[in-house]
């Protein structure tokens, strides 16, 4: 089962690549440079809470397993 928070950050994710990809048509340098920071900022940091959720669901997942087995 997918949780709604690791929806919204892959959402999240995509509008960084997304502010990334539109930084490249601005044609002044400095505006160009602080949107793209902003994309790939954001890209960075929910790709990192992305993988923390994942690891977070498999340790549930373990616990659950586990539980069950012991039921049996």
């Amino acid at each position: 089962m997918i949780r709604t928070g690791l929806q919204i950050l892959i959402i999240i994710w995509w509008l960084g690549a997304a502010i990334a990809t539109g930084a490249l048509l601005i044609r002044v340098y400095e505006q160009y440079f602080i949107i793209g920071i902003i994309g790939w900022t954001t890209i960075i940091t929910t790709t990192t809470l992305i993988v923390y959720e994942i690891k977070k669901i498999k340790e549930e997942n373990k616990k659950k397993s586990s539980a069950e087995k012991k039921i049996k």
